[in-house]
Order: structure tokens, then sequence, then C-alpha cells
């Protein structure tokens, strides 16, 4: 056996070399306590891997069309952890490794991306922090299926493969990932399970999903029952780059800096990956006049979500936004080129 690997015994773990016993669960006794035991623990400080949205254990989903920069921000958060580097607007990275399962991308196509978003870390130290913690498993590179996350098999192939030391595994995407292409709630009871695994043992999981029409993450609503977080992207134009508006809409934990919307956009110049993020302004945007035109028409929201490609929540605050800022003709205001 290789060193640093999960076996898929459920008897013992393997690191460097050493076999040792799996944690046994505790006594019943011990399994329901009382409140005051409960108040009376001394629990360890939660481990941060970005910022105080992504921890060690923590289960989170990143949502959004297709062709709307999801896999690239998630790339972008991985290699941010591995590579000990500031992302924005979470935070530093901690450093810690991080394995992304990719289940859809040619090689060549992964790579390129990789050596574009390397070439744009400009710190010696966080390059190599980086290209030593950020492992890859990537079906077309390996040149085998390697399994699914919805079989019991699929599970055993992987935790073969995942590094032991890993603290992030990134899932890109659950579409691909899984056998029946189902995404109700009995299909993904095994992933579930499998997800709650990792939790139990400190690894941090975070699944790329894709939305629906709605603009909601596709598939049954029991995908979020276990989240700690939720991002979801919605497309925003800007010629030449992967626009999007990011939006947190699940947050466990209380993160004030986190509410409200950030306008982000990826895109390449000079053979690197540019990335830039920042709160979204309630200004005028190249969709707004669209979506203006078919409210006037009378069109629900839904039908205007539909015919722009964004959430129908988003398109409710865009038509607020829209009402509430005052136009140009109003104050004689220019409007930026």
């Amino acid at each position: 056996m290789q060193a640093n690997i999960r076996p898929i015994n459920h008897l013992w773990t393997h690191d460097d070399m050493t076999l040792r016993p799996r944690k046994q669960p505790p006594p019943p006794s011990q399994m329901c306590i009382t409140l005051g035991q409960f108040l009376e623990k001394t629990l360890p400080q939660s481990t941060s891997l970005l910022g105080d949205l992504i921890l060690a254990g923590s289960v989170g989903m990143l949502v959004a069309p297709r062709g709307c920069g999801k896999s690239l921000l998630a790339m972008t958060i991985g290699y941010a952890i591995a590579g000990a580097k500031l992302l924005e607007p979470w935070g530093i990275g901690s450093g810690a490794e991080v394995c992304l399962i990719d289940g859809e991308m040619r090689e060549q196509g992964l790579q390129t991306r990789f050596r574009l978003l390397n070439a744009k870390n400009t710190k010696p130290n966080s390059v190599m922090r980086a290209g030593q913690n950020f492992h890859i498993i990537s079906r077309d590179a390996a040149g085998d299926p390697i399994g699914s996350i919805d079989t019991l098999e699929g599970q055993e192939a992987f935790d073969e493969i995942i590094p032991y030391s890993a603290k992030l595994i990134i899932i890109d995407n659950l579409s691909a990932l899984t056998t029946s292409g189902r995404e109700d709630a009995a299909s993904f009871a095994l992933i579930k399970q499998w997800i709650i695994r990792k939790r139990l043992s400190g690894v941090a999981v975070l699944l790329v999903h894709h939305t629906g029409k709605s603009g909601a993450q596709r598939g049954t609503s029991v995908h979020e029952d276990l989240l700690d977080y939720s991002i979801q992207l919605s497309p925003r134009e800007e010629p030449g780059k992967t626009a999007f508006t990011l939006r947190h809409t699940k947050l466990r934990d209380h993160l004030p800096e986190l509410k409200g919307d950030f306008d982000g956009a990826f895109w390449t110049a000079d053979d690197m990956l540019h990335f830039r993020i920042e709160a979204a302004e309630k200004s005028v945007r190249p969709e707004d006049e669209k979506i203006l035109a078919l409210r006037q028409q009378g069109l629900t929201q839904q039908k205007i979500a539909d015919a722009v490609g964004l959430s129908k929540s988003m398109v409710q605050r865009r038509l607020k936004d829209i009402t509430a800022m005052p136009r140009p003709d109003q104050d004689g205001a220019e409007t930026e080129d």
C-alpha cells in the first residue's frame, strides 16, 4: 500500500506506513448527554481553511449555470487554500492540502487552466506550496473512470486515491461524478453518508453543481441539508470576460461581511488567469435595460429570468435596485462609458 492513503478498510486507517485502529464509536451512554454536560465540554477551536467560511469538516456547495465560471472559481478557491493566498471576499488560505476530483474535463484543458492560474501567482513560496499541496484526481489524466460517488464501490475507489492529508475535497461536479443522472433524495442518500464520514474525520467537502431553470441548485433540496454554506453564481455581462454575480444563499455561521452580492469576473491576458471580485454596487448593468423593458411588457419575473439567463431572485433584486436608483434624465448625471 502507498503511504498517506485512506484505505477502504473500515477497521484500520493507514498513515505514513503505520497501521492503526480506526476510532471506534463511543458507548451509547456518551452519545447522548445533558445540556449541562454539553456546555461544560472543552471543544477545540474551528480550523480555518479559507477565512471564516471554509472550515475543517465544513460542507459547502457552489452552484451556477453552465459556462458561468463555477469550475474556475472552485479551482481558485482550492489554489488559494493550498498556496496560502488571499482570496476576497473570504480571506487568506491556510496552506492546507486540497484534493480536486474532476469528472468532466479533458486533461489538456485542465492543465491549461492550472498553468494560467499558477502564472498569476507572483509569490515563489506560495507557488511552491500550491504545487505540493494541491492534488488532482482526473479521470482523463488517470485514463480510468475510477468510479462514481453515488455507489459504495466508487466511494471506496476514490477513498483509496484521495491523500490522507487532504483537508478539503472539491467534487467537480456532482452530475459528472454520479451514475444514474437522477438528482432525487434516494440517489443522494449514499453520497450524503460519504460526506458525513468526511466531516467526522475533519475533512471539508465542496460540491460543485449546476443550477436549474429557476436559478437554484438543480434537483432535490436534500442536497442542502448538510451544507454550512452555499455559493450561487448568476451570469453577468462584461465583454471579453466570464462575469457573474456571487451570492451566499446559505450561511450557517453569522458572517455579516458576506451578506449582499459580489460582482466577479475571470479573464485571460498575458498568459495569466485574472480574477476580480468586489461588492456589487447599485449601478446600472448591461442586462438592466432588458430586464426593465420586459417588465414593462408585463412579463412575470420568472419569464424575465428565463429570457436573460438569471435566477428569479436575482431579477427581483435587480428590479428593486433599478427602480430605487436615480435615472440620468432625472438628475442630469452622466453615465460612465
